[in-house]
């Protein structure tokens, strides 16, 4: 996203006030170019926006709890510190998939589903680039749970048990299952059938027998088209403030009415097309006190129907599995990442040309985008740290306009500590490569470069590499064994040491006489 876009949009005075309405009570985490702020901050006074906005901020980011003073976060010795600190919290699902009507029709159900059992404080927000926020207020549940879970009093007192019970409950609960999964195979063109499967399968490259489904009952795993990352939630949890831009789409996190969620588009998300004053009646996490304590009944569904009849603290850990292992679909401007594991060593001599040719480059502009292809692509084939940062540093250095090391520690920073590396961006994200300069005929290359198969982005490249290379090497080593074995030569007798040492000792025949006269 360029700076002036975020400068002009955050110079609005409507946005800098709607975004301190929303801070208060609340800790915040800013993101400048490439960076995060220091935590914890605050934002009390109209100043403090205008600061940050001079400073040249690109995103704002708050917690989803509620703080009597959130600049005491992190000095706490003990739990027991932080829950004192802590007067409340909003239920916020934050919901993705691999396409983003996907986590459109995700928010629907989800919604519809509170419906039915009774919450009606139920408010939506788009994330600002393919997901969507759903969420309850605190003023929805009662401020008192006594009988509701042993030993706790306070609801105040639940996060994050309970945003991770919501998700189990649901994804547990027949009728939710059955409807989104409903939800999406309609959404593939039909009732439910095998091809709806196929399409999904060969769409997003998930092999069919990971979705797992069952022709009788029309139900499959969709957690492999969507996500609710709330389930792995934990305190001081961030989440992108209402009204904030996404630093990689350039829309607008925007409010928008429960009912509109299937009509919503990304467009609408632009930053001049979004004004606070048109989203004042459906305002994401407004309290509406004509349906009172409606949280209560979620309360009593997630906590006295959830107990006893399935497992909780199992299905939270085989989620944190799932998610960690999932070598599936990730999302990337442009398409979906599709993510493949080298456990084979690879030398410069395996790299597409798209990655040599980024190396070699001094880009006028891009420079950062081609820093990410350059750190996802080494960090997902395995290379060591030391090796990847002098690499980084040797490309920087060739580069006219360098990157500030600064920039460059901060990006490094955030990849170490990820658990899992992040594939590069697809090729047919054209912000990656095309646009930062790389010609074309270079990118179809390696697009095209094996037969039968079309290349989705470097470290697929590598991947089929090593696996045809792997084909090549047990070809000749098969061809090998069925070529004839040649008959042994019949061996020349060797003479005897007697019969040897007998020659050495017969005296030499005399030599011709013309042999005589020429010496």
């Amino acid at each position: 996203m360029d700076k002036s876009i975020a400068q002009n949009y955050y110079k609005r005075i409507e946005i800098q006030k709607a975004i301190l309405n929303f801070a208060k009570d609340r800790e915040i985490g800013v993101m400048f170019d490439g960076y995060f702020g220091k935590r914890p901050d605050v934002i009390e006074y109209l100043t403090d926006v205008k600061q940050l906005v001079d400073k040249g901020i690109f995103s704002f980011h708050c917690s989803e709890e509620r703080w009597a003073n959130a600049l005491l976060l992190g000095t706490e010795k003990k739990q027991e510190d932080r829950d004192n600190n802590r007067v409340g919290w909003d239920l916020i699902l934050d919901l993705d998939g691999v396409d983003y009507v996907y986590s459109r029709l995700l928010g629907k159900v989800i919604i519809d589903f509170f419906d039915d059992i009774g919450v009606k404080n139920v408010t939506t927000k788009f994330s600002g680039n393919k997901g969507f926020h759903i969420g309850v207020p605190f003023e929805a549940f009662s401020r008192d749970c006594y009988g509701l879970v042993e030993g706790i009093n306070e609801s105040r007192l639940l996060f994050p048990d309970v945003a991770k019970r919501t998700v189990v409950f649901m994804l547990e609960h027949s009728e939710f299952n059955k409807n989104i999964c409903k939800a999406i195979l309609e959404y593939n063109g039909g009732d439910g059938g095998i091809g709806e499967i196929n399409k999904i399968s060969n769409k997003y490259n998930i092999p069919l027998e990971d979705l797992k489904y069952d022709e009788k009952t029309k139900l499959f795993d969709f957690m492999k088209v969507i996500d609710i990352d709330t389930i792995l939630i934990t305190s001081r949890h961030l989440f992108r403030m209402p009204y904030s831009l996404n630093e990689k789409s350039g829309l607008v996190s925007v409010p928008l009415p429960n009912d509109k969620i299937m009509t919503f588009e990304r467009e609408d998300a632009l930053p001049e097309k979004v004004n606070p004053e048109d989203c004042k009646d459906f305002e994401f996490l407004t309290y509406n006190p004509k349906f009172g304590k409606d949280g209560n009944k979620l309360l009593v569904k997630v906590y006295e129907d959830l107990d006893g009849n399935i497992n909780y603290d199992d299905i939270v850990k085989e989620h944190q599995k799932k998610k960690k292992d999932r070598l599936g679909i990730m999302q990337s401007e442009g398409g979906s990442i599709i993510e493949f594991e080298i456990n084979q060593e690879v030398t410069i001599a395996d790299f597409p040309k798209t990655i040599t040719h980024i190396l070699k480059t001094d880009f006028l502009d891009g420079r950062k985008r081609a820093l990410f292809v350059l750190i996802t692509f080494l960090t997902s084939i395995k290379w060591d740290w030391t090796t990847i940062d002098k690499m980084i540093e040797d490309w920087n250095n060739k580069q006219t306009d360098s990157l500030k090391k600064q920039y460059i520690g901060a990006q490094v920073s955030w990849f170490k500590v990820k658990e899992k590396p992040i594939s590069p961006p697809n090729f047919i994200s054209a912000n990656f490569y095309s646009s930062i300069g790389i010609p074309e005929d270079v990118i179809n290359d390696d697009k095209r470069k094996f037969s039968g198969t079309t290349i989705k982005n470097p470290l697929h490249f590598v991947f089929v590499k090593l696996k045809r290379d792997e084909m090549k090497k047990e070809l000749e080593k098969k061809n090998k064994k069925k070529e004839p074995k040649k008959k042994p030569e019949p061996k020349k007798k060797t003479e005897t040491k007697k019969k040897v040492e007998e020659k050495e000792q017969t005296p030499k025949q005399a030599e011709p006489k013309e042999l005589k006269k020429m010496n």
